[in-house]
């Protein structure tokens, strides 16, 4: 039987949250982890799949089973996870919009949540005991750190996806005589891309992202509809590229990010407007913001202190890289 020290089980998202949680794991416990993912991350594995799912996820679930470990970290939950037998070691992170049946989540010895504006429908189902609060989004320094061209850079960028609530406020920006360069899959695919084609681009590549940063003065964030507390990946990595950022405000964000002194934030789509033009007026206070929040990304929000303070109890030597998470 296999032994290591942490199973990861996760997606293999697009964003890119399970290949850094993976990379940070490695960085802290070299050769003593395995990453079981909950999607085929290749071409054949992905036939198989097809051909027959059930199969291939009662594969996975022996897999699981096949190993010895001091903890297994799940991110987000399945039906399948159900099976599993309540253990003390298995760790969920729930990211998605959680909203658990009653009786689920039963296999889980710690249960966190990205967003805390979903913790009590969390925790009416697992309980006091077992719900372990916040566990926010984070960076990875050796992937999200500034690069050559850092400071050059024009006008707004913003990294998303599409979301009813990120079009209206696009519309607005739009409507104000803003023209922030839009990367991600509204490029060809809507009608705001149609009518601004100078506007959009294709989604990037992970490893790309800090030379889209590169290129532009100050990142925009505009919360998907389902985020209610905190922020989402993209403060946390902006902040470690260097790009000043202007983010829509949700309450708690000011745990990891002060307004206005590391970050700028706004709360309506007008408010947005100005606040852009601001920072774009003004570089070298956009500038000292970034820098500041910068350093205190690497010093409180890597993957490496949020790990450590998920698994604290469970693998031993981690401590020392809790900080504040």
């Amino acid at each position: 039987m296999p032994r290591v020290q942490v199973l990861l089980i996760a997606k293999p998202w697009r964003g890119g949250l399970a290949h850094h949680v993976y990379r940070a794991l490695q960085d802290l416990l070299p050769g003593e982890v395995v990453w079981l993912p909950t999607y085929p991350p290749g071409a054949m594995e992905w036939l198989r799949y097809r051909v027959g799912r059930a199969g291939w996820r009662r594969a996975r679930m022996a897999e699981i089973g096949a190993f010895r470990y001091r903890a297994a970290l799940f991110l987000n939950h399945r039906p399948e996870f159900e099976e599993l037998s309540p253990d003390e070691r298995h760790v969920l992170w729930l990211t998605d919009a959680p909203r658990p049946a009653a009786g689920t989540l039963r296999a889980y010895g710690r249960v966190f949540v990205s967003d805390p504006g979903y913790g009590a429908a969390v925790r009416e189902v697992v309980g006091a005991g077992r719900y372990a609060g916040e566990l926010a989004f984070a960076m990875h320094p050796a992937l999200h750190h500034p690069v050559a061209g850092r400071g050059s850079g024009r006008g707004l960028c913003l990294v998303a996806n599409r979301d009813p609530k990120r079009d209206t406020h696009l519309r607005a920006l739009f409507a104000a005589g803003l023209r922030p360069r839009v990367y991600g899959n509204y490029f060809l695919r809507h009608p705001l891309a149609l009518r601004h084609p100078g506007c959009f681009r294709p989604r990037v590549a992970n490893e790309r992202l800090g030379d889209v940063y590169a290129r532009h003065a100050v990142s925009l964030n505009i919360h998907a509809r389902v985020v209610r507390e905190g922020t989402n990946m993209r403060s946390f990595e902006c902040a470690g590229c260097g790009i000043p950022q202007l983010v829509e405000y949700r309450p708690g964000l000011e745990r990891y990010f002060e307004p206005g002194v590391e970050l700028e934030v706004y709360r309506d789509p007008e408010e947005a407007a100005d606040r852009a033009r601001a920072l774009l007026a003004d570089p070298r206070r956009a500038g000292a913001m970034a820098a500041r929040a910068e350093r205190r990304a690497r010093a409180e929000h890597t993957y490496h202190h949020r790990l450590a303070h998920a698994l604290a109890g469970l693998v031993p030597g981690l401590e020392a890289h809790r900080g504040r998470c």
